[in-house]
């Protein structure tokens, strides 16, 4: 998976990852209407309205080699379109497994996110869905990554889904900037307890020292 092309490239990939994990899911495979820049009126690059996807590419992030672009197909952080159709294909998967449904989002979502306690995956969390959606983008992507990241989400998941990728987190990052790698490796490295120092005795009030 080293030589990600273009946003098209990347969406025709994401587009079949979503088309083997829903054969393998008994999930029903949502048709993408894709729209482009000029003819697009939101601000985010793709929606989930059941049971279709609608996605912007231009909109969607390029791989990202500095600043605060960290996007990179199969990341923690993707919103290159190949991490956009997993992420909405979470909201695919919430719908078509709840019991009580809303716009674009239902109660499986919920329950997950209430299970697991976990912290989000990003800083994209309105809700309980995108906290969903997010974390069901590296399940899909790159479960490995998301058992060491958030390992309680993972084993639910587990318990409703069948990944279709099993290969180490590293290999399915093949190709990433190294920074990438590194900002993995930080959030993997647990971090040394902090001792804290003796608070110093101050003397009484009006004490000559």
């Amino acid at each position: 998976m080293a030589d990600w092309e273009g946003k098209q490239s990347m969406l025709k990939r994401g587009i079949q990852l979503m088309e083997g994990f829903c054969a393998a899911n008994d999930l029903p495979v949502p048709p993408v209407t894709l729209t482009n820049r000029e003819g697009w009126s939101f601000d985010a690059c793709a929606y989930y309205r059941p049971v279709e996807i609608h996605i912007c590419v231009d909109k969607c992030a390029s791989i990202g080699y500095a600043g605060m672009q960290w996007s990179f197909p199969s990341h923690s952080v993707d919103r290159t379109p190949y991490g956009v159709i997993a992420h909405e294909l979470g909201h695919h998967a919430d719908w078509s497994r709840s019991t009580r449904k809303g716009r674009y989002f239902g109660d499986f979502s919920i329950g997950v996110r209430k299970r697991s306690g976990e912290a989000p995956l990003t800083s994209y969390c309105p809700n309980d869905a995108e906290w969903f959606a997010e974390m069901f983008r590296l399940f899909v992507t790159n479960p490995d990554l998301l058992q060491h990241l958030r390992p309680r989400t993972h084993a639910d998941l587990l318990q409703h889904f069948k990944p279709v990728l099993n290969e180490p987190w590293r290999a399915r990052l093949a190709g990433a900037p190294d920074r990438t790698i590194l900002s993995i490796e930080r959030k993997l490295t647990p971090k040394a307890p902090t001792q804290k120092r003796p608070r110093e005795k101050r003397p009484a009030q009006g004490t000559l020292v």
